[in-house]
């Protein structure tokens, strides 16, 4: 996988990983084949004013989150498409342990307990809260739509 939040510096940067790959297989007389996956995923664009919003929601559930650091690098994920299209979040969520690292065999020992599963209730519950709270506040959702058209 080759990411990069710049589309124009990710087809260098493949250029440039590919002619590594070429170059090892000159040097190894190895044979290289190849294919770049047709999916390229844009950029998450957070929408900090829903962000704020469901941090307080989750706040309102007895969970504390810390406000997403839009200089924060997150991996890949077709959400950064629908960010693109219109204003949408990435809450990342505790349900293990801080120092239980994700996508391990930890992690998935660590969030299939209650607590994981109560975790993601609340997260469930957060985001309904947010969509409600845009439909009974006229206000919040048009700041939210004028943040995703300055951030275009």
């Amino acid at each position: 996988i080759v990411r990069d939040e710049d589309n124009a510096y990710l087809d260098e940067l493949k250029e440039r990983v590919l002619n590594c790959f070429v170059g090892a297989a000159k040097a190894s007389g190895a044979r290289l084949e190849y294919r770049w996956g047709k999916t390229r995923y844009a950029p998450m664009r957070n929408n900090l004013t829903l962000a704020r919003l469901f941090r307080q929601n989750m706040q309102s559930l007895g969970r504390r989150m810390q406000l997403f650091n839009p200089n924060s690098v997150l991996g890949s994920t077709d959400m950064g498409n629908v960010s693109q299209l219109v204003p949408g979040i990435h809450p990342i969520i505790a349900i293990a342990p801080k120092d239980v690292l994700g996508h391990s065999p930890q992690f998935t020992q660590a969030s299939a307990p209650e607590a994981g599963i109560r975790g993601l209730v609340d997260a469930a519950k957060a985001l309904a809260m947010t969509a409600a709270d845009l439909v009974a506040n006229p206000s919040i959702a048009t700041k939210v739509k004028r943040e995703f058209q300055q951030q275009k």
